[in-house]
């Protein structure tokens, strides 16, 4: 994941994250996001540079990238100013859809997280991501893992520090049992206490040992998300 998946995951029905959405070019699954509002989706800054052709849509509310749900098309992206495409600082942007979404039991929005989780905490991350680090086939169906927090000093000191890889304040980390995110999951949510709290960013390889996958800290960014989702679809804060 030097670039970006779910590995040793289960079977998740979209029925229990139903703000999942797949960002796809060309009908093909390249990355994930969530669901903020009827037209707002938050998702990584990496992601979106392939989907800035006219080609690029969401699929929502299916437990599959490829069929069902509802295909709405992106109508603007907004990028972090501030991303830095090296060092995956401020890896967070919005996608405004061209068409509201139909909110049900498969389709609904997740809201962001006012502070970090604490370390030890579990979380779940999900996503059509690979299911080997090897390998970039995408799992045809979602798939979700639990997780468990680490402090940003345990990130700092694992294998990442040998490759001065930082770890900053907009970053979180978590760590599973041969369970990580993978190629293809990028974008997608991190979940703690039924709230947004991460979004899949980076790592080395995929559940490896000396490697914590590491998320974009949504309640750092909150003001941000907010902002920038208010003034293009007037949301009431989530």
């Amino acid at each position: 994941r030097e670039n970006l998946r779910i590995v040793g995951g289960k079977v998740l029905s979209i029925e229990k994250a139903p703000w999942q959405v797949s960002l796809q070019v060309r009908g093909i699954h390249i990355c994930a996001g969530s669901i903020l509002s009827p037209s707002v989706i938050v998702t990584a800054a990496h992601c979106v540079w392939s989907l800035r052709g006219k080609h690029s849509q969401i699929r929502a509310g299916s437990n599959y990238w490829k069929r069902g749900g509802q295909v709405a098309r992106i109508r603007k992206i907004t990028e972090h100013p501030m991303y830095n495409v090296i060092t995956y600082q401020n890896d967070i942007a919005i996608l405004h859809l061209s068409t509201k979404l139909r909110f049900g039991r498969t389709t609904y929005s997740i809201q962001l997280a006012s502070k970090a989780p604490i370390k030890g905490s579990i979380v779940t991350v999900s996503g059509w991501g690979a299911t080997h680090d090897s390998r970039t086939i995408r799992s045809p169906y979602l798939l979700q893992a639990n997780l468990i927090m680490i402090s940003p000093q345990s990130c700092r000191a694992s294998g990442y520090a040998k490759k001065n890889k930082a770890i900053s304040n907009g970053m979180i980390c978590a760590v599973g049992n041969n369970r990580d995110a993978c190629q293809g999951d990028s974008g997608g949510p991190l979940v703690g206490d039924g709230k947004l709290v991460g979004i899949i960013s980076w790592g080395i390889g995929c559940a490896r040992k000396d490697y914590p996958g590491v998320y974009t800290n949504v309640a750092y960014y909150r003001n941000w998300i907010l902002s920038e989702s208010y003034l293009e679809d007037h949301l009431d804060p989530l």
